[in-house]
C-alpha cells in the first residue's frame, strides 16, 4: 500500500436511543460522536467514527474534537505504506482513545480500499489467521422490569438470537435476579445468558449474588466489581462457579497484562473504541489468546461505522463466543 493523505473532514452526530437504556452506571438517552472522512490523492475515501463514552476511560466529546482539529492539520500530505505508519500517525491521540479509534479506522479503511480488500482481509493478510464467514452475536436487555425483559427475550429468540446479555447491578439485587430468572424461564435452556454488572457490586456482594444466580446457568458475568480492584475480581473468580469477564478493567494493553498477571478473569471484553482502535484491539486479542483466555468483541453502542469495524475485527479473529455487536437496534 502506498497512499498520500489529501484531506480530513469530520461531522458531529447525535443518535437517540429508541427508549432510555438503563445500566448500573445510569441511563443513556443518546450517543454523540463524530463521523470522520479521510481522502487520499487518488480521491479514495476512508470512513471512521469517534464516539467517547463516559465510564470507559475515554475522553470527553470536547476533547475528541480538539484532537481531531489538531490531526486535521498534521495528517495532510502524510504518506502511508504500512499499518505501522498508521499507528505512528495516530500516536499523538494516545490520550484520546475515541479520537484515535476514529482516525485509525478511517486510515485502515482507506488502506484496505487501496488494495481492494475488506478490513478483515487486510487484518488477516497482515497478522495471519483467516476471515470467518459468520460471527455469532448476542442481543442486549437493559436493567428493566422482569416482565418487559421476558417479552424482549421472547422477541430476540424469535429473531434468531441464541445468546442474550442482561444488565444487572441496578441497586436492587432481588429485581436483578427476577429479571434474569424471567428471561431464563422465557427462553429455556437452549439460549445462553450472560450478565453485566458494570462494576456495581462490592466483592462480598458479587460472591453472594453470583452464588444465587448459579442455578440459572449463566455463561459469564462482566465486570462484577470495580475495574481497579483486580484483587477483588480474582477473589470473586475463585469463590464461585460463574466465569468472570473483564471489561472496564481493560482499557489498554498495560491493564490487560495486569488482569492476566492477576489471573482475575476467564474472558476479556474488547471494545475497540475504548482501546483506541481496531489495531490495538487486535493486539489485545492475540495477547489474551496466548494467555489462555477467551475474547469477546463488543461495541460501546456506537454508530454504524464503528459497529461495522467491531464486526470486521471479530471476523478476523478465532472467537468462539457470541460478540456484543447487535447494538444498532437500540438506537433510532
Amino acid at each position: 500500500m502506498n497512499l498520500t493523505i489529501q484531506s480530513l473532514k469530520y461531522q458531529s452526530y447525535r443518535l437517540n436511543f429508541r427508549e432510555p437504556f438503563r445500566t448500573a452506571k445510569g441511563v443513556l438517552n443518546y450517543r454523540e460522536g463524530f463521523m470522520i472522512e479521510i481522502r487520499d490523492r487518488l480521491n479514495r475515501i476512508g470512513l471512521g467514527e469517534a464516539a467517547p463514552l463516559d465510564g470507559f476511560g475515554m475522553e470527553s466529546l470536547a476533547e475528541t474534537e480538539i484532537a481531531l482539529q489538531a490531526m486535521q492539520r498534521s495528517l495532510i500530505n502524510a504518506e502511508i505504506s504500512s499499518l505501522s505508519d498508521i499507528e505512528e500517525l495516530v500516536r499523538p491521540c494516545d490520550r484520546t482513545p475515541a479520537a484515535r479509534h476514529g482516525l485509525e479506522l478511517a486510515l485502515i479503511n482507506l488502506c484496505a480500499q487501496s488494495q481492494n480488500l475488506s478490513l478483515p482481509q487486510l487484518l488477516t493478510q497482515c497478522f495471519g489467521g483467516k476471515v470467518r464467514k459468520y460471527v455469532s452475536i448476542n442481543a442486549v436487555i437493559g436493567a428493566i422490569a422482569s416482565e418487559a425483559a421476558a417479552i424482549k427475550a421472547q422477541t430476540y429468540s424469535q429473531e434468531g438470537y441464541r445468546c442474550l446479555k442482561i444488565k444487572v447491578g441496578s441497586g436492587n439485587f432481588e429485581l436483578d435476579c427476577q429479571r434474569v430468572a424471567a428471561v431464563r424461564s422465557q427462553v429455556g435452556d437452549d439460549i445462553q445468558i450472560r450478565i453485566d454488572a458494570n462494576q456495581a457490586w462490592t466483592v462480598d456482594e458479587a460472591i453472594a449474588n453470583l452464588k444465587k444466580l448459579e442455578s440459572l446457568n449463566i455463561e459469564y458475568v462482566e465486570q462484577p466489581v470495580a475495574a481497579s480492584d483486580l484483587t477483588g475480581l480474582t477473589k470473586v473468580k475463585r469463590s464461585q462457579s460463574i466465569a468472570i469477564a473483564a471489561d472496564e478493567s481493560v482499557n489498554n494493553l498495560a491493564q490487560l497484562q495486569q488482569v492476566i498477571n492477576a489471573q482475575a478473569a476467564d474472558i476479556i471484553i474488547l471494545k475497540p473504541m475504548a482501546l483506541g482502535g481496531v489495531l490495538t484491539a487486535h493486539k489485545a486479542a492475540l495477547i489474551a489468546f496466548n494467555a489462555g483466555l477467551d475474547v469477546v468483541v463488543t461495541t460501546t453502542i456506537d454508530g454504524a461505522i464503528a459497529r461495522q469495524a467491531a464486526y470486521d475485527l471479530a471476523a478476523a479473529l478465532p472467537i468462539t463466543r457470541a460478540c456484543g455487536l447487535a447494538t444498532g437496534n437500540l438506537l433510532q
